[in-house]
């Protein structure tokens, strides 16, 4: 996703205008027992990779998907479709 999916225009600009990346690291690393608890909590899912969308002003997750997706679904996910 990070090398096919993301860098591509219609992806890359909605990712640029509506969202801030943040990344958590649940395959190795310090924190990672803290991560995974951290996935628990917001996805309800081990699942690799995943994606939610997350309004910190509400804190709440606002939609949520795991597993690859081609880049129209990956886009009709950014969008809320």
């Amino acid at each position: 996703m990070e090398e096919k999916i993301f860098p591509r225009p219609a992806v890359a600009g909605i990712l640029k205008e509506g969202y801030i990346e943040a990344r958590l690291h649940v395959d190795g690393g310090p924190a990672l027992q803290e991560n995974k608890r951290l996935q628990a909590e917001l996805t309800r899912s081990v699942a690799l990779p995943f994606f939610l969308a997350y309004d910190p002003a509400e804190r709440k997750v606002l939609r949520k998907t795991a597993g690859l997706r081609p880049e129209d679904k990956f886009r009709a996910f950014l969008e809320g479709k």
